[in-house]
């Protein structure tokens, strides 16, 4: 095929989905459909899930909250605050998840979810954890790269709620980082 060809192709999948499908996406997907030989049908029924407990829920947010906040932090930067962000950062970030939690009536718990927008690049967004039911965030959690005078780097983990219209840091920790400049968020290992 033309390499003309190609790229008018990607150009104009790019416009009819507004980017919200790649090509890639699409190559993929056409390879895992003739790996399997399978028939795609034209709808697919959607049968409920079953509704998880407090519990469940709020271990399934945890779970996604340290591996989305592992993922924005990266490879380069995660190893060497790893000791202080699984003692000081992570049980803080399940506190205030299971205090959420708390909140809800166990019929509406299930409505509680991570936004699926996740921070990337230098910004402080890690996650935001929303409702679903109504569209509305509650929870952002944020990190910051600080350099207070002399002192060196640290990572300010923090968020912010609802209840004060997101005006407020409330900190989580703060975590030292050197005197040396910290890799961009999400950086990984050069080997």
């Amino acid at each position: 095929m033309p390499n003309w060809l190609k790229k008018s192709f990607v150009v104009l999948i790019s416009i009819l989905t507004f980017g919200m499908i790649s090509p890639q996406d699409l190559l993929a997907w056409n390879n895992q459909k003739s790996d399997n030989h399978d028939v795609i049908p034209d709808h697919i029924e959607v049968s409920s899930l079953p509704e998880l407990s407090r519990e469940q829920s709020a271990e399934q947010l945890i779970s996604q909250a340290r591996e989305i906040t592992a993922s924005k932090l990266g490879d380069r930067i995660l190893p060497r605050i790893e000791s202080d962000f699984e003692s000081e950062v992570l049980p803080k970030i399940e506190e205030i998840i299971i205090d959420l939690l708390d909140t809800y009536p166990e019929e509406e718990i299930h409505d509680i979810a991570i936004s699926p927008v996740i921070g990337k690049g230098d910004g402080e967004r890690i996650f935001h954890i929303m409702d679903t039911k109504s569209n509305d965030e509650i929870l952002y959690f944020h990190v910051r790269k600080d350099r207070p005078p002399l002192e060196g780097y640290s990572f300010n983990f923090h968020y912010h709620s609802i209840e004060d219209g997101f005006e407020t840091h409330h900190e989580l920790a703060e975590v030292y980082w050197g005197k040396d400049t910290p890799a961009k968020f999400g950086s990984e290992q050069i080997h």
